[in-house]
């Protein structure tokens, strides 16, 4: 269900790469995220309440992550791992957890008033116990 896509490069010289990416036509603040390697974020779900989070769309531009996910009538919390530069979609009504494996840094094509109208928190221990009822 996360749906990790690599950017396309779409230039490559002796200064370094450039690659494209879109905004889906998302507009508003977005919120740039720096995390450091070993820390949590999200443990969270999204309604679909907010536009910017019905899908999630965050663009990780340096670092790995890992990502834990289940959809909320799962039984089985998965893992994808993504690296930069990725783009990275969560669907509504999926729990989700981004560890960084690294240092890394990324933009979520939402602000943080649509983090508040649109997140569900439970946190990792919460849910197991919920889908392994």
């Amino acid at each position: 269900m996360i749906t990790i896509t690599p950017l396309d490069l779409c230039g490559k010289d002796d200064r370094g790469s450039s690659f494209e990416w879109s905004s889906d036509g998302r507009s508003g603040n977005f919120i740039v995220g720096y995390r450091n390697a070993g820390s949590s974020s999200g443990q969270h779900y999204h309604e679909g309440k907010s536009d910017n989070k019905n899908p999630e769309i965050l663009f990780l531009f340096s670092g790995k992550v890992a990502i834990h996910w289940c959809a909320l009538d799962g039984n089985k919390i998965e893992t994808v791992y993504a690296e930069a530069p990725a783009r990275i979609e969560v669907p509504a009504h999926v729990w989700h957890q981004l560890i960084a494996e690294t240092d890394c840094c990324f933009i979520e094509l939402n602000s943080l008033a649509d983090v508040q109208k649109d997140s569900v928190r439970i946190w990792r221990d919460d849910f197991e116990k919920m889908i392994n009822k």
